[in-house]
């Protein structure tokens, strides 16, 4: 016979990756992503034509058989360039965002640990580069440094390093005053263990929701680094350098500067409509009414 003072079992929230694929907001973003970050892998054997070859006879074709988007007044062909492109801005986006991600994060949680001296010369160097404009910063690094596809990586790392450190700082304060952190020191553990066991994964969500929504403005930082010159350099493709090619030519043809400029959008709209669910999901405040049946 049942015991009848058993008290009902609660009921199971969702988990993220459920909740994540009942967001409509999320499954656009990702099928996005799914569409750009496919199209940037398989550019090899799906592009028409090597990004850089040229067609004299060709020039501003306009979209049709043989360019699926237009040409450019080389000749070259649109809709391979663009495919290039994407694998560009994704790789600069994708490791500049690592590198703030890995420098800043791990910075951040040291100064929240640590506290005293540690802490106020870490966020006052920190404080220091938030000081500049980004984009006047990430320029002042490239012309520095020289501009590339490598120093554009590298400027935009460095510009993000301390959101990610202040990100990381803020969540870090308070799972140190945990009581299992507490516990952990009574048993003598060593503070680097103590770090990597207990405080990383604790402020590893909101450093993660932010590196998705950075990975979007690294995109915008490439393409507006590149339209200026002083990023990804010619005759490789970069969708930013592309529009800026086009931009001379519009009354010609604008399909050199169109297309490349919606290829932009597209990429930042998928990071951002993914990064705003995740932010929806991860915080109470703004998570939706569904998520709790």
């Amino acid at each position: 016979m049942p015991d009848a003072l058993a008290l009902p079992a609660a009921p199971r929230r969702p988990g993220l990756p459920t909740l994540v694929l009942r967001s409509p907001k999320s499954l656009v973003g990702l099928g996005v992503l799914v569409v750009v970050i496919g199209l940037a892998l398989l550019a090899p054997w799906i592009a028409p034509y090597p990004a850089t070859e040229m067609h004299a006879a060709d020039r501003f074709a306009a979209p049709g058989r043989s360019y699926m988007l237009g040409s450019d007044f080389f000749g070259r062909d649109l809709f391979s360039r663009i495919l290039f492109g994407y694998r560009t801005s994704l790789l600069v986006a994708g490791l500049s965002v690592a590198f703030a991600l890995s420098v800043g994060g791990t910075l951040g949680v040291l100064a929240g640990y640590l506290g005293g001296s540690w802490d106020t010369v870490i966020m006052r160097l920190m404080d220091i580069l938030f000081a500049f404009p980004v984009l006047l910063l990430a320029i002042t690094i490239v012309v520095i440094l020289g501009p590339g596809t490598v120093t554009t990586l590298l400027a935009i790392g460095i510009v993000y390093v301390p959101i990610f450190a202040r990100i990381g700082r803020g969540p870090t304060l308070v799972v140190k005053e945990q009581a299992y952190v507490e516990a952990a020191k009574a048993l003598g553990q060593r503070s680097w263990r103590i770090v990597l066991t207990h405080v990383m994964p604790n402020v590893s969500t909101p450093v993660l929701v932010q590196a998705t929504i950075n990975l979007a403005t690294a995109i915008l930082f490439e393409s507006a680094l590149s339209f200026l010159g002083l990023g990804t350099q010619p005759p490789y493709p970069s969708l930013g350098l592309m529009v800026s090619e086009g931009r001379n030519y519009l009354e010609q043809s604008p399909w050199p500067t169109v297309f490349p400029g919606m290829a932009i959008m597209l990429a930042v709209l998928g990071f951002n409509l993914v990064g705003d669910a995740l932010q929806e999901l991860l915080d109470p405040r703004m998570r939706p009414a569904w998520t709790s049946t």
